[in-house]
């Protein structure tokens, strides 16, 4: 179940308060923030920490993310088209049946990514 609180940050687009906020839960021993299957397309989500993050089936289309942080993060056939990820932390992230097609990975880091049935890379 997506967690609601992060949820409303991230529509808020309120990506400072989020940083903040997501390290309280890694301090407590929870890595992951559960996004599944969100739609959080087109928002301006610049630097935002989604390390660990499952974002598996989530509408990301259009948005954001330059020199976001989504290291090791789930994105298993999320909707990236047109999506900034330049400059964007991507090592280890599974990626596989993702659709990334006229997304900008210009200096994106994908050491590790796993891209197994992505499409439009």
């Amino acid at each position: 179940m997506a967690n609601k609180q992060a949820v409303k940050m991230l529509r808020a687009q309120d990506v400072d308060d989020f940083n903040k906020w997501v390290k309280q839960p890694r301090k407590e021993g929870k890595k992951a923030i559960d996004l599944d299957d969100q739609n959080l397309g087109g928002l301006k989500l610049r630097g935002v920490d989604l390390q660990d993050a499952h974002l598996n089936g989530s509408n990301l289309r259009g948005t954001d993310l330059k020199g976001a942080n989504l290291e090791n993060a789930r994105l298993r056939q999320t909707d990236l088209r047109k999506a900034n990820l330049s400059g964007a932390n991507l090592n280890g992230a599974d990626l596989s049946k993702a659709n990334l097609k006229g997304a900008d990975l210009k200096n994106a880091k994908l050491k590790g990514a796993k891209l197994k049935n992505a499409t439009g890379i």
